[in-house]
């Protein structure tokens, strides 16, 4: 039920916060709930992913992006993570969530985000990536600014995504027969 409400409340800020830019930085003021914990005391690390795909969909809302999209057939995938966790949240305790777009490349757009406790340090930091899928596979970030009108973040590609994405590509190449 916690992440129904969770999801209506991203819903409803989307349509009513004010409009954001694709180089904004959605930032959000969080508690952990009792049913983001997990059996060690403190927020779990999939509810975690489950926020910030909530903050992808506020994001997407709030660029004005999402709807336009959806009426053109793309549907919104996330392709991958590379997250680190730093320190526990337990129960009940606040935490400041900073999500934002980060960079693109022809297909893929590369998300940061942070969570940070009440004492501002790191809780949890990472990447993500998501692209547009419609009937034909992925839709270019070309033909997305195109038919949407859009002014997308041109910022560089940090090394750390470029290493991020040759990993995948040895991880996707490798031998997956276990022994």
């Amino acid at each position: 039920m916690n992440l129904y409400l969770r999801l209506i409340v991203s819903i409803i800020r989307g349509f009513f916060k004010p409009t954001m830019s694709l180089s904004d930085t959605l930032q959000r003021e969080l508690r952990v709930l009792p049913n983001d914990i997990d059996i060690n005391g403190h927020l779990n690390n999939g509810r975690c992913m489950t926020i910030l795909d909530l903050f992808m969909l506020e994001l997407c809302l709030r660029t004005r992006v999402l709807v336009p999209a959806i009426r053109k057939g793309w549907k919104p995938m996330l392709g991958g993570n590379v997250v680190s966790y730093r320190r526990q949240l337990s129960m009940f305790e606040k935490y400041r969530a900073h999500f934002r777009i980060l960079c693109l490349d022809e297909k893929w757009t590369y998300f940061q985000y942070a969570l940070y406790n009440s004492d501002g340090e790191i809780v949890v930091a990472g990447y993500s990536k998501g692209a547009w899928v419609g009937r034909k596979g992925l839709v270019p970030n070309e033909v997305i600014q195109q038919k949407l009108d859009v002014e997308v973040p041109d910022r560089p590609m940090p090394q750390a995504i470029r290493s991020w994405l040759d990993a995948e590509s040895d991880i996707l190449n490798g031998d997956w027969q276990f022994d």
